[in-house]
C-alpha cells in the first residue's frame, strides 16, 4: 500500500451528496420523500428536442468532433449572445466542453499557476473550494454573507486588489442573487484595471426573474465566461458546456482540450443544437420557477425560514434557520431520518456562518413545492 497521497486530491465532499444518497436508499425502502435539495432542474424537454440527435444516431457512425466543438453549435451559441446579450461574439472564441466542469479545468489550468490566489465570493457553491485546492491555487474568501448583509456588487469587492483571478458567480448559488448591469461594468473595470482575471461562471444565466443582469464578456474580454446546457436549458444529464476564451489563452485551452478530454460528447453537441431553438418552452419553465420562488418566500417565514433575500436567479433560496435550529447539517439529517425532507445545509456553502443557513431548491413542479410547505407547517407549526 502506498503510503503517500496527493494533498490535491484531499477534498471534501459534499454533505448534501450524503443525504441525497440517504434519501434514495430510503426511497429503495418504500419511504415517500420530499425533495429540496436537488441542484438541478426536473422540468423535461419535448421529445422533439432530441430529433435531431436521434437521427444522427440513426443515420451515421458516431464519432469524435474537433476537440473544440462542433462548428455548428458555436455558430448557434454565439448567435444567442447576439440576440440575448447584444453582444457580439467571433464563435471560435467559444469552446464547447464536457459540461461546465471540463471548462473549469481548462479555464484554471491555461490560466492560473501554482500559489496564484483565487477570490472567490462566500457562500458559493462548494466544489469552488476544492477545484481551487486540487489545482494547487489559494483561496481568498470575498464575504458576501450576513456581515456584508449579502450584498453582492462591487462594494463587496473592491478592496481585494492582490488577486491573480475573481471567480464569481451569477446568478449566486446559494441565495439566488443577481449582479446588475451597473455591478458587473464597475467589477469587469477594477479587474481590468488590478490585472485580475475574471473566472464568471453563468451557468444559471436565463433563470433571471428581474431580467437586469448581463454577461462579463461584454465588458471585459480578458474575462473567461463559462456557461452550460445543464441548468436553463434543461440537459443535465448530457454533460455540454462551453467557455468564452480571451484571445491571450486560446493557443493554451486550443491544446490542453484534446488531451484531457479528446472531444465534447457528440451526441450531446446535437441535442444542445435543437435545444437553442426552445426560448419560449423555456420560458414556460422559469415562469414556474418564480411562481415556486414566490411561494416558498411567502410562507418559510412564518414556519421559521427567514430568507436572506428574494431571490432574483437561479432556483434557489436561501434561508436563516437560528429561530428552529443553531446547526443546518443537524436538522438537514434529522428532516431527512424522521420527516423524509431533504434540505440542503448551509455548511456545505460557507464554512463560516454556514451552520445558520439552508438552501431551498424550488426546480420541482409547483404541486411538489405545495407539499413541502405543507410538511413544513406539520412539522414546526
Amino acid at each position: 500500500m502506498f503510503k503517500f497521497l496527493s494533498k490535491r486530491g484531499q477534498v471534501s465532499n459534499f454533505i448534501v451528496m450524503d443525504l441525497f444518497e440517504e434519501a434514495q436508499n430510503l426511497t429503495k425502502k418504500g419511504k415517500k420523500i420530499i425533495h429540496f435539495e436537488a441542484g438541478q432542474p426536473t422540468a423535461k424537454l419535448p421529445n422533439s428536442a432530441f430529433k435531431q440527435a436521434l437521427n444522427k444516431i440513426k443515420t451515421t457512425n458516431v464519432s469524435y468532433t474537433n476537440p473544440l466543438g462542433l462548428d455548428l453549435l458555436k455558430k448557434k451559441i454565439s448567435n444567442y449572445y447576439l440576440k440575448k446579450y447584444k453582444t457580439k461574439i467571433d464563435h471560435k472564441k467559444i469552446i464547447i466542453t464536457f459540461g461546465s466542469s471540463g471548462a473549469f479545468i481548462l479555464s484554471f489550468l491555461s490560466a492560473f499557476d501554482k500559489g496564484d490566489t483565487i477570490g472567490v465570493t462566500v457562500p458559493n457553491y462548494p466544489a469552488y473550494k476544492n477545484m481551487i485546492k486540487a489545482f494547487d491555487l489559494k483561496m481568498k474568501p470575498i464575504l458576501c454573507n450576513s456581515e456584508k448583509n449579502f450584498e453582492y456588487n462591487f462594494k463587496s469587492i473592491c478592496k481585494y486588489k492582490n488577486l491573480n483571478g475573481l471567480l464569481i458567480s451569477n446568478p449566486l448559488n446559494p441565495t439566488g442573487a443577481v449582479i446588475k448591469k451597473g455591478e458587473i461594468k464597475k467589477i469587469s473595470s477594477f479587474c481590468r484595471k488590478n490585472k485580475i482575471r475574471i473566472i464568471a461562471d453563468e451557468i444559471y444565466h436565463g433563470i433571471d426573474f428581474s431580467e437586469n443582469t448581463d454577461t462579463f464578456f461584454k465588458y471585459n474580454n480578458e474575462s473567461i465566461v463559462i456557461n452550460s446546457f445543464s441548468k436553463y436549458f434543461l440537459l443535465t444529464g448530457w454533460r455540454v458546456g462551453w467557455l468564452i476564451c480571451p484571445d491571450n489563452l486560446y493557443t493554451s485551452i486550443k491544446n490542453l482540450a484534446p488531451n484531457l478530454f479528446v472531444a465534447p460528447p457528440t451526441i450531446s453537441q446535437y441535442v444542445a443544437l435543437s435545444v437553442l431553438d426552445y426560448g419560449k418552452y423555456l420560458k414556460k419553465i422559469v415562469k414556474t420557477y418564480r411562481e415556486n420562488m414566490e411561494l416558498l418566500y411567502k410562507h418559510l417565514p412564518k414556519i421559521g425560514f427567514q430568507p436572506v433575500i428574494k431571490p432574483e436567479g437561479s432556483f434557489y433560496l436561501y434561508a436563516d434557520i437560528t429561530k428552529i435550529s443553531k446547526d443546518s447539517e443537524k436538522l438537514c439529517k434529522n428532516l431527512l431520518k424522521k420527516y423524509g425532507l431533504v434540505l440542503t445545509p448551509g455548511i456545505d456553502f460557507d464554512s463560516i456562518e454556514g451552520k445558520k443557513y439552508v438552501r431551498f431548491c424550488y426546480s420541482y413542479p409547483k404541486k411538489d413545492v405545495i407539499k413541502g410547505i405543507k410538511k413544513l407547517n406539520s412539522i414546526f407549526l
